[in-house]
């Protein structure tokens, strides 16, 4: 699945302030997603990658990301800090640097998701000596693939700020509409997701096992 499709949803989701429309935009999207990365997408459209309990972040600060955009842009950091004070929004930012960068770079491999959780996955998990630079080569590696739209929510995502408005809830109606049959559902999906804690799991045995699947969730020691 590509990473566009995902850029393409959270930009019409972006674009209403109403819970209805939202949840509907996000069955659209959860039923193109293949099962394999149904978990990951979900993690994602929380600005994500685990579940809360597991108690790792992506952890990018600003500078680290002007720094890789200023890389995959190919311009200085200078000029992406002046652009920022004027947006005020990294991701837009970024949109407008790649925008630039793309009018002369024609041969970008398109993102997968499966593409851009691994590599914020390994960014997450970096630590020690080289961390930094380890996870600006990673950031800049992605964004110099990426499409402007990519580009604006990647960059958000790893700065912890989606700006999507998504409750949980609203992913637990989305979800029971787009795998479990319909709003009736959300009972059983709601009750799975206060069990696990964990929307991403909820999403995955949902999608491949059904209503059946989330029926026979059990508290576990620790998780959360």
């Amino acid at each position: 699945m590509n990473y566009a499709v995902i850029a393409d949803a959270y930009e019409r989701i972006e674009a209403t302030t109403k819970r209805l429309e939202m949840t509907d935009l996000l069955v659209e999207l959860l039923k193109k997603t293949p099962k394999e990365v149904i978990d990951k997408v979900v993690y994602l459209t929380q600005g994500k990658l685990y579940p809360d309990f597991v108690g790792l972040e992506i952890g990018v600060a600003e500078r680290l990301a002007i720094k890789a955009l200023a890389r995959a842009a190919g311009r200085k950091e200078s000029e992406i800090e002046e652009d920022l004070k004027k947006s005020g929004d990294i991701g837009e930012t970024a949109q407008n640097f790649i925008s630039k960068k793309r009018q002369v770079t024609f041969f970008q491999k398109p993102l997968t998701v499966q593409r851009v959780y691994e590599t914020l996955d390994k960014m997450a998990k970096t630590t020690g000596s080289g961390a930094v630079d380890t996870k600006m080569a990673l950031l800049a590696g992605l964004l110099s693939d990426a499409t402007p739209k990519e580009a604006k929510y990647i960059m958000r995502t790893v700065t912890g700020n989606l700006r999507l408005g998504i409750a949980d809830m609203t992913v637990l109606d989305a979800l029971a509409i787009a795998y479990g049959g319909g709003k009736d559902a959300r009972e059983l999906t709601e009750r799975a997701y206060n069990i696990s804690s964990d929307l991403g799991r909820v999403a995955k045995v949902l999608a491949e096992q059904g209503l059946e699947g989330i029926k026979q969730f059990q508290v576990v020691v620790f998780e959360p």
